[in-house]
């Protein structure tokens, strides 16, 4: 795509469909596509020859080492320019990641909140869900103050409802705007 210099950062809770959405967008835009969440896994697997998701990480190493070594793979990930990155949920959160974010198109993809929910009970846990709180008091709180960051941070948004293909193409007409409002300024500016 003309004009697209930045990586595609995609943000949003677990399971609105970032990694699903990433993958098709990348191909048809025919550049490089990351998920986070694989990377830090792979990563950690690499160090120390011992496979875990990122939930076993974080129950056994604890969310700082966690969250560092996420921040270890964005700081890898973010130099393929152009790319498409699937973030895990909590990135956005980490001071240590906002610098990579900004020099992102931020695209946040999200989905009804019940979709969402019923999503997690059939496929499991986020990593930091709050195993002391009730789980739909977990989720309600935690969709709620990552909402705020998304929406703070966000390029623009896509609602993950209807066919994928569908998603992908509002993705691509909504990024088509932004470069050109983006490519507008720019000769403004010069």
């Amino acid at each position: 795509m003309e004009l697209l210099r930045s990586p595609i950062l995609l943000v949003g809770f677990k399971h609105t469909g970032k990694s699903t959405i990433g993958k098709s967008l990348a191909s048809k835009l025919d550049i490089p596509f990351f998920d986070l969440d694989q990377r830090t896994e792979w990563i950690y697997e690499k160090q120390f020859n011992e496979k875990k998701t990122c939930r076993q990480i974080m129950q056994k190493r604890g969310e700082d080492f966690f969250r560092n070594l996420e921040g270890n793979a964005l700081s890898e990930v973010i130099t393929f320019k152009p790319s498409v990155i699937s973030l895990g949920g909590g990135a956005p959160l980490q001071s240590c990641n906002k610098k990579h974010i900004s020099s992102g198109i931020v695209v946040h993809v999200t989905a009804p909140k019940d979709v969402v929910l019923e999503r997690i009970r059939t496929t499991g846990l986020p990593a930091f869900f709050n195993s002391e709180q009730e789980m739909l008091e977990s989720f309600n709180q935690m969709w709620d103050d990552r909402d705020k960051i998304y929406k703070k941070i966000k390029s623009f948004s896509v609602i993950n409802i209807g066919t994928l293909d569908n998603v992908v193409f509002e993705l691509i007409e909504k990024l088509k705007e932004h470069l050109n409002i983006a490519s507008s300024m720019e000769s403004i500016l010069d």
